[in-house]
């Protein structure tokens, strides 16, 4: 993978982020709170602008309350 699909791949796990906390309605600070993380974290890794270690994505999964598989399953249209 080259860095321009790197980055694309960062920003797609971002949007996945973004997408799972809507559909639980759940704001950045309810997700930041139940993942043990600070609020401009999450609001980092919904805006790409920083790369989650697998550490903090498995808080942020468990924060989403699912499973690694459910977090993976991206919109059949995003090519990575």
């Amino acid at each position: 993978m080259g860095e321009p699909e790197v980055e694309l791949f960062i920003k797609k796990v971002g949007e996945r982020i973004r997408e799972l906390r809507e559909e639980r309605s759940m704001t950045q600070l309810d997700l930041a709170v139940r993942s043990n993380l600070d609020e401009s974290q999450v609001q980092r890794l919904e805006t790409s602008r920083s790369a989650p270690t697998l550490r903090t994505l498995y808080k942020v999964v468990k924060g989403l309350e699912i499973e690694f598989e459910t977090f993976f399953q991206f919109n059949k249209n995003i090519e990575v």
